[in-house]
């Protein structure tokens, strides 16, 4: 078996504010604010906006990249991080505030893949 080489963190966004899911600038700054809060380094960043709602982000970074997807017609999205590098312990309880606050969510589900 190979060794683990990253780990995925994916965070389940659901009952939140369409319109903040749907807002590309307030997205990004969402996503450069958990990029930030792990201490990594972002490279560069595509994105897609879906007619008549809905967004897709990623970025790449040094360490392997984050990416969003968003449907604001059903209050929820998908933020995923898989990264080599290894957050501090209190990574998740700041990125579940952090997602709950700036997209107005009442609920965020959390997962991680090694």
């Amino acid at each position: 078996m190979v060794p683990a080489r990253n780990t995925v963190h994916l965070f389940e966004v659901g009952a939140a504010d369409a319109a903040r899911l749907d807002d590309l600038d307030g997205v990004r700054a969402v996503l450069a604010e958990v990029v930030e809060g792990a201490g990594l380094t972002p490279l560069g960043e595509t994105s897609h906006r879906f007619q008549p709602q809905g967004l897709s982000i990623a970025v790449l970074l040094a360490e392997s990249h984050i990416a969003v997807h968003t449907w604001p017609e059903q209050g929820t999205a998908y933020v995923t991080l898989t990264t080599c590098r290894e957050p501090d312990a209190d990574f998740t309880a700041r990125t579940v505030a952090l997602l709950r606050e700036r997209f107005g969510a009442v609920a965020v589900d959390v997962r991680e893949l090694r």
